[in-house]
């Protein structure tokens, strides 16, 4: 099995059966490698955004790992709910979610390892505020992800107008009169320029990806979880276990 997280000019059309397909990484960034020594590294922040219909499965794989991850290590990383406002949403799956912090304050937010746009139902206008600041932070080189409707915003935005991107289908994104339909990709995970995108039925990949590109745990920790939570093989499991006991002991 080719491993994962290979660049663009490693990766072919063949596809193990039940394995992991590799995410399309290409133009790193700054931020694309974690710190070699993470033990002089200050907390650092995951943003969410909240909005209305936001889409509970999209985000709760990595809202999990955050903190499973932090219970482990502690002190490293932070989830932080931001809102084009404080109000109060409600997910697709009917649960309340409170924004803590308005999405304005990212911009000044130094310890910002990435911003995490769920999809949702209301992408095709609005989010003014939301476009705004994913143009000023990719333009600072903090990675911006998005899945599903997410990738509709980044659309709207003109991000993806020069880079490799995927989505739901290129006909879902062709309503926003984006000009990057030549730079679609059919995978479930894209990276290019400090975006990652990704469709609705990927979450795993897109959560195995954040983790690689914000150093939430070590790569070889992430890929292994990808491939247990694809396949649900038992030497996954293991690989899994043999990657955190490594990096916990390290």
């Amino acid at each position: 099995m080719r491993p994962l997280g290979q660049h663009l000019e490693d990766h072919g059309d063949d596809v193990v059966e039940g394995a992991a397909a590799a995410p399309i990484r290409v133009s790193p960034g700054c931020h694309d490698e974690a710190p070699d020594k993470e033990e002089l590294m200050p907390q650092r922040t995951i943003a969410l955004y909240a909005t209305e219909t936001m889409a509970d499965w999209e985000y709760a794989y990595l809202t999990a790992q955050i903190a499973t991850i932090e219970k482990m290590r502690p002190g490293r990383f932070r989830l932080l709910i931001v809102g084009d406002g404080l109000d109060p949403v409600t997910s697709l799956g009917g649960m309340p979610v409170a924004p803590s912090s308005e999405l304005d304050e990212l911009v000044r937010d130094g310890s910002l390892a990435c911003l995490v746009i769920p999809g949702g139902e209301h992408y095709a206008q609005g989010h003014e505020r939301l476009i705004d600041v994913t143009r000023s932070l990719v333009d600072r080189g903090v990675p911006v992800a998005a899945i599903c409707g997410g990738t509709l915003l980044l659309a709207r935005s003109g991000l993806l107008d020069t880079r490799l991107h995927t989505s739901n289908a290129p006909v879902f994104l062709g309503a926003s009169g984006y000009r990057g339909t030549e730079r679609y990709v059919d995978q479930p995970v894209v990276t290019d320029q400090g975006v990652t995108t990704a469709g609705g039925i990927h979450a795993i990949p897109f959560t195995a990806e954040v983790m690689r590109l914000t150093g939430l745990n070590p790569v070889e920790m992430a890929d292994a979880w990808e491939r247990l939570l694809l396949t649900g093989e038992p030497q996954h499991y293991g690989e899994l276990t043999q990657a955190t006991e490594a990096w916990l002991s390290s």
